[in-house]
């Protein structure tokens, strides 16, 4: 395991805004039983640790002032406005040392797995697993196979495999980490087209319409006055 060199903070140093301005980035350690120290480390090399995927969860070797130490990462801090890391934290620990880290999940052959390949979504509720371990068995990584998975499955802590001395610090309940389900269709609203009559809208009296109405009520009109006449005629 390579062992990374860090300079012991001292006023001789200045303050953390020079040792930014050097390159360097100010941290500290602690465990428990031990007293805080302050250091600095190059960011070149912080900036290699940052880039592994088990930057939180992997033990890092360190030497300060011809000592040897075994260090967990438990903080980055980042400026508010250039996004650039500004401080660091590490925790001393030793292979017995009870550690509580979080560790990303993986789900692997995604490409053959029969409910992606219908179109379904891998809908990932927690990216990483929060654990509780000894330092020495902290997995770098949680993996899950779904080459069998299908739409409407759920993928459960219970169904991904921890080493014996792991254990997840939610114990009350086998909770959900990912699931698939099926993809969303979104459906555009039509309105209804507008019935069009003969000769114009709905609702619309076309011009030969209205006269055949207007004849209609002509002879209704005729044919009431001559059942009227009738009528008088039979009375007499």
């Amino acid at each position: 395991m390579e062992t990374h060199k860090l300079t012991t903070r001292t006023k001789d140093n200045g303050s953390n805004k020079s040792l930014l301005s050097k390159g360097l980035i100010p941290g500290i350690i602690y465990g428990k039983g031990t007293e805080p120290t302050r250091v600095a480390l190059e960011y070149l090399i912080l900036k290699q640790l940052m880039q592994s995927k088990s930057f939180y969860t992997k033990i890092i070797n360190i030497d300060i002032e011809g000592k040897t130490e075994k260090v967990l990462p438990k903080i980055l801090q980042y400026h508010p406005i250039t996004d650039k890391v500004i401080h660091f934290d590490l925790l001393r620990v030793q292979e017995n040392t009870k550690v509580t880290v979080e560790v990303p999940v993986e789900f692997l052959n995604q490409d053959i797995c029969p409910g992606l390949k219908k179109g379904g979504v891998l809908n990932i509720i927690r990216r990483t697993i929060e654990l509780i371990c000894n330092a020495k068995s902290i997995p770098e990584l949680l993996q899950f196979d779904i080459a069998e998975i299908d739409i409407g499955d759920a993928i459960k802590i219970s169904n991904i495999q921890l080493p014996d001395d792991v254990q997840p610090t939610i114990r009350d309940r086998d909770f959900v980490v990912a699931t698939i389900v099926a993809p969303t269709i979104e459906v555009e609203e039509t309105k209804p087209e507008e019935a069009e009559g003969e000769e114009g809208e709905e609702g619309e009296i076309t011009e030969s319409e209205g006269e055949e109405k207007a004849e209609d009520k002509k002879e209704e009109a005729t044919e009431t006055k001559e059942t009227k006449q009738e009528k008088e005629e039979d009375k007499k």
